[in-house]
């Protein structure tokens, strides 16, 4: 198996707020379990970031006020009942609420357009047959329509199916934020990062995430585990590992975003008083967002529980 591709698959899901899952009623995300003791050394976050648990929540500060920065997963958490009171109550103290796309104007024919593989392909010819039939038993959907369908849409099928999330957590904190009429930015187009997907996710991905007792199984599992724990270590390694691995996969998903993200994120928190939710894969290593900030001068510092 090509582990690492599996594990660009799921960073990719962790790491895009996910328009395409909106469209079928969820947003997906995952990543790997631990990667070589090499790898977690070189992405070691600071030493006032190391071995802090709990929601992945920094404070920013900036010249005016704090702001803070936010990592979220996309499935497998619901804010409603995950989310802790006092991370709420910090979203509630700023003034301006920032993720990475607009969810709530994703056009689903578009999505469906843009889903859709070219004229004279088909997703069944592009995996073995029991990956296909497994692919046709979980989603429920027609083999007549999925077949039309490209590999990273059937992924975010795959992965609503195991873990259905009801609304996702960066769709439940704008909501928030709509509701306590914050100010509302975003940093991409969700096109753009349906582009993402459609560059990053092949078959032989989606293949690695079928069959019950496969790795990725497992690795969607353990990710989960260790967002909840908000283990930024294992966060860093997983980052890593997929940058050596594959630099220019690791680039397009993460790294150039990030350095795309800090011009755009620079005003909202010089004024201060920011709440920014991102995917909690931009965090970790030298090109995550953590480290971009930092050197472009502000101070984060690990929110634990009051």
């Amino acid at each position: 198996m090509r582990r690492h591709h599996l594990r660009a698959t799921l960073l990719s899901l962790l790491g895009l707020t996910s328009a395409a899952s909106v469209s079928i009623t969820g947003c997906g995300s995952a990543a790997t379990s631990a990667a070589s003791s090499s790898a977690s050394a070189a992405a070691d976050p600071r030493p006032d970031d190391h071995g802090l648990r709990g929601p992945l929540l920094w404070e920013v500060q900036g010249p005016r006020a704090s702001s803070y920065l936010f990592g979220t997963l996309h499935i497998g958490f619901r804010a409603d009942r995950d989310l802790p009171d006092w991370v709420w109550d910090k979203l509630r103290a700023c003034d301006t609420f920032v993720m990475e796309t607009n969810l709530s104007k994703v056009d689903v024919l578009e999505v469906t357009r843009l889903a859709s593989l070219p004229d004279g392909q088909s997703l069944a010819d592009m995996l073995p047959t029991e990956d296909w039939q497994e692919l046709v038993q979980l989603t429920g959907l027609p083999e007549s329509t999925l077949q039309s369908r490209q590999p990273w849409f059937a992924s975010h099928l795959v992965f609503q199916q195991l873990y259905p999330t009801p609304v996702p957590l960066d769709l439940a904190l704008m909501q928030r934020a709509s509701e306590m009429n914050k100010e509302i930015a975003f940093l991409e187009d969700w096109k753009f990062q349906l582009q993402v997907l459609a560059r990053t996710i092949t078959a032989k991905d989606l293949g690695e995430l079928l069959g019950p007792d496969g790795d990725g199984r497992r690795l969607m599992a353990d990710l989960i585990a260790a967002y909840r724990a908000g283990d930024l270590e294992r966060l860093a390694a997983i980052a890593e590992q997929e940058r050596a691995e594959d630099p220019q996969r690791h680039d397009l998903l993460l790294a150039a975003r990030n350095r795309d993200w800090v011009p755009k994120l620079r005003p909202h928190l010089d004024r201060g008083r920011t709440f920014v939710a991102v995917g909690a894969a931009h965090f970790p290593g030298g090109d995550g967002l953590i480290e971009l900030l930092r050197a472009e001068g502000y101070v984060l510092t690990r929110v634990v529980r009051p």
